[in-house]
């Protein structure tokens, strides 16, 4: 660790994950090892008129294990999931002590591509059944997209600043950045840094579909998403959340915390191509992870392992693969959507916490599904079928596109 105020790294203390393999970092990672699937039919809503009948649900989720009943009643999904993710991450860090003795000092950063689409949706029919009179008072408070953010801040007491990003695909990448600023900034000792999403909706469902983004693989949902394969037809849609608890060196070192990884590079970038596909060639991600890389001050052979965007799609995987080459042709690609499915908005965090947990165990976790590498997909180390020990691993890279044309990308090194 470097000495004193000179280090303005930001190290990740906690891990707080709420997935459709498991809930809590430990069920979480042992899942992600045993490549485990979380894909089955939907059942958060009647999906048998959509083309579309397959997703990647938290199953094991309940928020009454996180939140009483009236709570839950008055909170939408996804800010069920982020509450969740973020305390669980911060009982991970050990860290409630910092909001009793220093909240002014403690920041908080929780994104969401959507924020909270099903109550709008809940809301809309409620209207077109019953009459504008009897919607919910609590609507309003359930749809706004800060509303997870704010939840987590009323009830963990956080006083120092906060923030909510909606960069699509791309928000729990951006979220990392923002909290990396916010510790090297000084603005803030202790930020809970994450992204939420719970878009498994009829409206969010068959939108997508229209697009001709998603699998239509619906006999076989544990082998519908296929990260660049030559048979990939489309992502599969997904939900969950992941928190990180960040903090300066001055607060692992009074604290005598022992972090996960240090994060210590953010790039971000705009491909300015098209609101629905991403950029052909791949330069917007490339551009990012590069800027990322050198916000660390890292060289690009140094990275070891990297978890790609990797959704499956025939637009996405080419360019992005040859991305992920002209960085390391030699590091370990997993992409981890193959099991936890695409959880839009969240994702970024998600894979974040993978990276981090990576670098403490030295271990990459495997990917599903890549029989027969795609022609137009770089030929890259990629990890299937098994987790592989990396007991030399030093530098992950996580990156993600976002629809809109945004790329982000975070650079994590091992403590």
């Amino acid at each position: 660790m470097r000495n004193g105020h000179e280090d303005r790294t930001a190290y990740i203390t906690g891990v707080g994950v709420v997935s459709p393999v498991g809930v809590g970092r430990k069920a979480f990672w042992s899942s992600l090892l045993a490549n485990e699937s979380g894909f089955g039919p939907i059942t958060l809503f009647d999906a048998s008129e959509h083309e579309v009948r397959i997703a990647a649900e938290c199953t094991d989720f309940d928020p009454r294990d996180f939140m009483d009943r009236k709570a839950a009643q008055r909170t939408d999904r996804f800010a069920q999931l982020g509450f969740a993710a973020a305390r669980l991450a911060l009982e991970d860090a050990g860290a409630s002590g910092e909001l009793e003795n220093n909240a002014e000092r403690v920041g908080l950063v929780l994104g969401s591509g959507l924020g909270g689409v099903a109550s709008m949706e809940e809301t809309q029919h409620t209207i077109d059944t019953r009459g504008p009179m009897r919607v919910n008072p609590f609507a309003v408070t359930k749809i706004m997209p800060n509303s997870a953010a704010a939840y987590v801040g009323i009830q963990l007491g956080v006083q120092g600043p906060s923030s909510t990003g909606a960069l699509a695909c791309a928000c729990g990448t951006d979220a990392m950045g923002l909290g990396y600023d916010l510790i090297r900034r000084g603005d803030a000792d202790v930020v809970i840094c994450g992204a939420t999403e719970a878009g498994i909706t009829p409206v969010i469902v068959a939108g997508f579909a229209a697009m001709r983004a998603m699998s239509r693989d619906n006999a076989d949902p544990q082998g519908a998403c296929r990260p660049y394969d030559r048979n990939r037809s489309g992502f599969v849609i997904g939900e969950g959340a992941a928190a990180v608890i960040l903090e300066s060196a001055e607060s692992v070192q009074r604290r005598g915390a022992e972090p996960y990884a240090r994060l210590t590079g953010i790039g971000r970038t705009t491909d300015a191509y098209n609101v629905a596909d991403p950029d052909p060639e791949g330069q917007g991600i490339l551009r990012a992870m590069r800027l990322a890389l050198e916000d660390a001050g890292v060289e690009a052979e140094r990275v070891g392992y990297i978890n790609p965007h990797g959704t499956g799609t025939v637009a996405g995987d080419g360019p992005e693969s040859h991305a992920l080459h002209a960085i390391n042709p030699s590091a370990m690609v997993s992409a981890t959507k193959s099991t936890l499915g695409h959880s839009l908005g969240a994702t970024g965090a998600i894979e974040t916490a993978i990276c981090a947990l990576a670098l403490k165990h030295q271990t990459v976790p495997p990917m599903r599904n890549l029989e027969a590498l795609a022609e137009e997909c770089a030929d890259l180390d990629y990890v299937t079928g098994e987790p592989r020990r990396a007991p030399n691993l030093e530098v992950a890279l996580c990156a993600n596109l976002g629809v809109g044309g945004h790329n982000a990308a975070v650079v994590l090194e091992k403590v």
